[in-house]
């Protein structure tokens, strides 16, 4: 089985801005976040929000019934983007995947080039790693193809090296 490492493209243009003062992002239950909608915000399927050595991984709902299906033991906390002006919501979920220990160390490791030791994953679709106090998630080509499939804005796959 293949992987890939499943990033944020930045190569949107307009996407939404989350006014990260206004967000308890540790919250173990529903949030709110504020944000400004303008008539050329780009609602990506995926972002995340890093903070201090911790990332926090949010999907919108299409994205969220796609990985329901195929992750182990995904937990799911609703985060409501609101804009104050136009009155108007979207629902993102911030999702927790399982941490799986299996990257193998090699010297002048970027993100971009990831090794994997597949004897370690166990035939699973979506996993967290670890690198360098970064938490990354990867995906099988399985679960990557369909979401490329469901044309979902925000993703790009970088891929990952088996050993």
């Amino acid at each position: 089985m293949e992987y890939f490492l499943m990033k944020y493209d930045d190569r949107v243009l307009s996407p939404i801005k989350i006014d990260l003062s206004t967000v308890d992002i540790d919250a173990t239950q529903a949030s709110v976040a504020y944000a400004e909608f303008h008539e050329n915000t780009m609602f990506v399927d995926y972002f995340y929000i890093k903070k201090l050595f911790k990332n926090y991984f949010c999907v919108s709902d299409e994205l969220k019934e796609l990985l329901d299906i195929y992750a182990d033991h995904m937990t799911a906390i609703p985060l409501f983007i609101t804009d104050k002006k136009q009155q108007n919501q979207k629902i993102y979920w911030k999702i927790d995947i399982q941490i799986q220990d299996c990257l193998e160390e090699k010297p002048y490791m970027g993100y971009d080039n990831l090794s994997i030791i597949k004897d370690k994953i166990k035939n699973k679709y979506i996993f967290r790693v670890i690198f360098e106090k970064q938490e990354y998630l990867i995906v099988s080509l399985h679960l990557a193809e369909n979401i490329l499939r469901k044309n979902l804005c925000g993703i790009k796959f970088i891929p990952v090296s088996l050993k």
